[in-house]
């Protein structure tokens, strides 16, 4: 862990001087000390810092919590310090949006809306972590336009009614642009060959209205799949619900009060929970190119959502007040969110909070909308240990007989 020598101030929420003075200033694997001479250490997680305003020889820390660390007279190496902290706040940042997992395939210094900001593009999302302001997170299947200005010199992003401008880049902007294009088409290729694969009766025209109705990574009503071809939910049906599943679905088809909503995305490993004492009988799932789930809306304004894909999961229930199509929409962006891991779902928050291996969890329910709709939503699960059992518990969870 490298240490500097600097003088420190902890400001309050109203900017008044909580303590100040000499410090020595470590940081390494998402954690930071500043070590007071004589005095008690202020030690936090990089993620728990919201904002980061760098000055020529001074750089601003603002925690979650209102409160700043201010880093001053750090001598020569003051530059060098505050280029590696802030490096690593970035990359702690990153793995509480739950992306550290995924292959990064470029990063820029820029602007985003306007605001500095560093870029980081990986194959299915775009990452942006503004110095000052909450991160952004994207899933590339949720973006519908990719363009470019060419008055303003940006890259114009357009995301159910969200408009994101990365601009600033400089020289970089063209190859930015291309990198985005690239991982963009990569993926809508991806997706038009699997399916192709999985559904051969249909011609190039139906293909074409399935991808655009069910991208990757987002839910589409069976409704609007059978205006595709009749076929259609009938053939995703076969292919994702195997005979051990296929009880659970059928009860929660009977239950259900309106067409079931279907989605999938192309796996990476990491959509089935790790085995540990909270896990239950959820099991480790088959390796599968495609990842599908449902949706099953029921009464009492709540929504079922069940994942196929593997064996031995749990039904999982989540309220529902709003329009069906706009809460299983949210609820979906917030389970894409953390790659469809489970722990993020169902884990209480003492868990997330006082456990180091979700720490990140926790960090990130307070960075990201989505996820913390998900967890205010969610109602409980049903284990698949056996039918009688299940129903035990679902109608435990859902007040439904």
């Amino acid at each position: 862990m490298p240490a500097y020598s600097g003088k420190y101030q902890y400001l309050d929420q109203a900017g008044a001087t909580l303590h100040q003075g000499p410090c020595q200033l470590k940081f390494e694997e998402g954690t930071c000390i500043v070590a007071p001479a004589g005095a008690t250490p202020l030690a936090f997680d990089l993620g728990d810092v919201d904002r980061t305003t760098p000055g020529e020889y001074e750089l601003q820390l603002v925690l979650y919590t209102g409160r700043t660390v201010v880093l001053r007279q750090f001598g020569a190496v003051f530059g060098r310090m505050a280029d590696e902290l802030l490096a690593a706040w970035r990359d702690r940042t990153v793995q509480c949006l739950l992306l550290e997992d995924l292959e990064e395939i470029a990063r820029y210094q820029g602007a985003a809306n306007g605001a500095a900001a560093e870029i980081r593009i990986f194959r299915s999302n775009l990452a942006v972590i503004p110095q000052a302001g909450l991160p952004i997170q994207w899933r590339l299947a949720e973006v519908d336009s990719c363009t470019f200005d060419d008055s303003s010199y940006s890259i114009v992003l357009q995301s159910a009614g969200e408009r994101l401008v990365l601009s600033k880049l400089a020289k970089k902007t063209d190859e930015a642009f291309g990198a985005l294009r690239e991982a963009l088409d990569a993926l809508h290729t991806h997706a038009a060959e699997a399916l192709r694969e999985l559904f051969p009766f249909l011609n190039a025209d139906a293909l074409q209205r399935f991808q655009q109705a069910m991208p990757e990574g987002r839910s589409c009503a069976m409704t609007t799949l059978s205006a595709i071809h009749p076929k259609l939910p009938i053939a995703l049906r076969d292919h994702t619900v195997d005979e051990t599943l296929a009880p659970y679905v059928r009860e929660l088809g009977a239950r259900s009060t309106a067409a079931p909503f279907g989605g999938f995305k192309f796996t990476s490993g990491l959509e089935t929970p790790a085995p540990d004492a909270d896990a239950g009988a959820e099991l480790q799932a088959e390796a599968a190119p495609l990842f599908f789930w449902y949706f099953f809306p029921m009464r009492n304004n709540i929504v079922a959502w069940e994942a196929t894909t593997g064996s031995g999961r749990a039904t999982y229930f989540f309220r529902c007040e709003e329009p069906v199509d706009a809460c299983i929409a949210q609820i979906t962006r917030g389970l894409a969110l953390v790659n469809f891991r489970r722990e993020p779902v169902y884990l209480p928050d003492s868990s997330l909070e006082q456990q180091p291996r979700y720490r990140r969890y926790a960090i990130g329910a307070r960075k990201l909308q989505d996820l913390r709709a998900l967890r205010a939503r969610y109602l409980g699960r049903a284990i698949h240990s056996s039918l009688e059992n299940w129903i035990t518990q679902v109608v435990s969870l859902t007040g439904q007989p």
